[in-house]
């Protein structure tokens, strides 16, 4: 799953060397910038290393929450260039409250193999998003979904 963090950089880098393919100093100097970012996207994002990284998710109290690699509990809300599919998530979520602070989630669930989630967990969570806090869906007669329900 690392890699999906680091992708965007990795593609921008192969796009440099194609450009600069007949330029021997030019591809070492357009090539370098985007390897360190994929470089540096994948230590912080991917493996989840980082301080502000995030390590998981819960619903609670009908807020949705994240857990930072420095053990920090923070409220989000998505954003609307978060993307879902049926086996896959790519959440952009800021911090309530507050214009900047944002934190990428990538979640797969694929098969079992190759997930970083719980199918049960990541459907909770999906329903959740595309129904919304308010919805009753989950509910009977505003009572509360268990606690915590771990994502990732």
């Amino acid at each position: 799953m690392a890699f999906l963090c680091a992708l965007p950089w990795l593609l921008l880098a192969a796009l440099g060397a194609i450009l600069a393919s007949g330029h021997g100093l030019a591809l070492t100097l357009v090539t370098t910038v985007p390897v360190i970012g994929a470089i540096f996207q994948y230590r912080r994002t991917g493996l989840l290393s980082g301080a502000n990284s995030v390590t998981g998710l819960r619903i609670e109290n009908q807020r949705l929450y994240v857990r930072l690699g420095c053990d920090a509990q923070i409220a989000v809300s998505p954003c609307d260039e978060s993307r879902m599919g049926a086996s896959f998530a790519i959440l952009k979520l800021r911090r309530i409250g507050s214009i900047s602070g944002t934190y990428p989630v990538v979640l797969v669930a694929l098969t079992p193999w190759l997930s970083n989630t719980s199918p049960e967990a990541f459907r909770q969570l999906r329903v959740w998003l595309r129904l919304g806090p308010s919805s009753g869906a989950t509910r009977v007669a505003d009572q509360q979904p268990p606690n915590v329900q771990k994502t990732h």
